[in-house]
């Protein structure tokens, strides 16, 4: 019984919204075991698999901050913008950014930034495309994206301490089958970026857990 009971957990230990349902006991367990069976071509019988679940102790979800994380949640604003574009370089280019906020500022309005230690990823208004990518070389852009959406999450207090916050956001997201292009987060905001298509599901998956 030991090795079923170890091989239910490892496979429960996979699905972190599994773990959550069990502990919050809103799931049902037989239908959890019919899932497990039929998915995993398990060969126990189905009485055996529901009392592993029954021995399983809960795996790596936590609902520590549970109440916290939900009164936050509801009280951030959602705020959007359109036509982002997304370039990605090399980090060389990060004195032209410097020089250009010093002196012309062509990149200034609406620029956010992120500088790694190989790539220097810049997102801009896609309506001056042309006239902000002019002032690097062309070969030292090593991608961009255009059509993109700009999801602005506000909190009231740090969010980088809350654990779970973020994991919580944007599991709701990518439930809804749409991939987040990228994230920065921040002390007291997250900017969230989509492709333009997915910006109302996004927006309706946030309303959800808001």
């Amino acid at each position: 019984m030991s090795s079923i009971n170890v091989e239910i957990a490892n496979l429960l230990n996979k699905h972190v919204s599994i773990q959550k349902n069990l502990k919050r006991d809103l799931i049902n367990t037989r239908a959890l075991a019919k899932f497990l069976a039929e998915t995993y071509t398990l060969n126990y019988p189905l009485d055996a698999i529901i009392s592993a679940i029954r021995r399983y102790d809960g795996g790596f979800f936590s609902d520590e901050n549970y109440a916290e994380t939900r009164k936050i949640l509801s009280h951030m604003l959602i705020t959007t913008k359109d036509n982002v574009a997304m370039i990605v370089m090399n980090d060389e280019n990060f004195n032209k950014v410097c020089d250009d906020y010093l002196n012309a500022q062509v990149l200034k309005a609406n620029l956010r930034l992120v500088k790694s230690k190989e790539e220097l990823t810049i997102f801009i208004n896609q309506k001056e495309l042309e006239k902000k990518t002019a002032l690097f070389n062309k070969n030292d852009i090593l991608s961009f994206q255009k059509n993109l959406s700009e999801i602005r999450l506000q909190f009231s207090q740090d969010i980088i301490q809350l654990k779970g916050l973020m994991a919580r956001i944007t599991a709701e997201i990518t439930t809804r089958n749409i991939n987040i292009v990228y994230i920065i987060p921040s002390r007291l905001e997250l900017l969230i970026y989509v492709k333009e298509e997915d910006l109302i599901a996004a927006i309706e998956a946030l309303r959800k857990i808001k």
